[in-house]
């Protein structure tokens, strides 16, 4: 499969507007250029100093003209929005003048502008760090319905001719939780196992809830939440013929035909797994190194979900190719 034209040639359907709060960032402005030219997406540009993004791009060699660059300006937000963020800062101790000032912030305004409908996805985390990008979108774009976990997954992509792996799977959650509950992990399945539809509309999404055990071959109380939450996602799902869960399961057990034959034969996902919920954030980001590092896999994420609307949260290290393909993702997830 070709991973990257498959995602960019779904995200054209979808005709959508990304804005990008990194406006002045070479990088961001390069990606912003492919967007257009190659008809991704329309491109907005907050400014808080308009000619800044003006010579920034001029430096980058990119041209600007079908982006639009907007003045950070209150007035393009929708007030009942903007109004429930004050109420909702207030709560929290934050007096009203302090709230309507965060608005301010190129971050901040450019997930209300979200908020308001004027957007299918933001896309940041070039420059801001994780911290801040995953602050102001909870505070102002907030948790999808049923989800109380933001979490994160890393679109997996195998080397070709790879002798076990031949098409993309997804590892969760490597990048944002450390040590998910049941409910955790719970959630952590359910926004992967969308996303993975979203991304993969024609193909069952099969999750498989890692651990060192299989179906009762150890015995450890650590292992009572990993159970806990496949019985959590065996519920949510059970109208959806179109995912399978299981757990439970060890890495080999869930990837390799042979062996989940073995080890838990009654399984729809044993041997056949395309999600990898691993148990906690240690587990996660080893596993994910690995396969990138040894498997030489393609690691492309950490894609941050659970938010009620799209969100990235970038690796401060992107390049602009990478800034333009996980701008194509986020369109996917807005699921216009």
């Amino acid at each position: 499969m070709d991973i990257r034209n498959h995602i960019l040639n779904l995200a054209k359907k979808i005709n959508g507007t990304v804005i990008l709060p990194e406006s002045a960032d070479a990088r961001v402005l390069t990606a912003a250029q492919l967007l257009v030219k190659e008809g991704i997406a329309k491109v907005v540009l907050p400014a808080q100093d308009v000619e800044a993004v003006k010579k920034a791009a001029a430096d980058a060699n990119v041209d600007i003209s079908k982006m639009e660059v907007v003045k950070i300006d209150r007035a393009l937000l929708d007030e009942k929005k903007v109004e429930a963020f004050v109420a909702a800062r207030s709560k929290k101790g934050m007096t009203p003048e302090d709230a309507l000032k965060l608005l301010n912030h190129p971050l901040y305004f450019s997930m209300m502008y979200l908020k308001s409908g004027k957007a299918n996805a933001c896309v940041c985390g070039a420059v801001y760090d994780t911290a801040d990008v995953l602050r102001s979108s909870i505070h102002v774009v907030g948790t999808a319905e049923g989800i109380k976990y933001v979490s994160s997954y890393f679109l997996m992509i195998p080397p070709e001719g790879h002798k076990v792996v031949k098409e993309p799977v997804l590892f969760a959650d490597c990048g944002v939780n450390p040590d998910p509950d049941a409910l955790g992990l719970k959630d952590i399945s359910v926004s992967t196992a969308q996303n993975f539809k979203k991304l993969f509309p024609n193909r069952n999404a099969n999750v498989a809830l890692l651990s060192f055990s299989t179906k009762g071959s150890a015995k450890n109380q650590m292992l009572q939440k990993v159970i806990d939450a496949t019985h959590l996602l065996k519920e949510h799902f059970k109208d959806d013929k179109t995912v399978n869960v299981d757990g439970e399961l060890q890495f080999d057990a869930a990837i390799m035909p042979e062996v989940g034959k073995r080890k838990a034969p009654d399984s729809a996902v044993a041997g056949k797994a395309n999600i990898f919920v691993f148990p906690d954030l240690n587990a996660g980001n080893i596993g994910y190194k690995m396969a990138e590092r040894l498997g030489e896999f393609q690691a492309l994420g950490p894609i941050i979900q659970g938010l009620a609307l799209p969100v990235s949260d970038l690796s401060r290290g992107s390049k602009a190719d990478d800034i333009y393909l996980v701008s194509a993702i986020m369109l996917l997830q807005s699921g216009k």
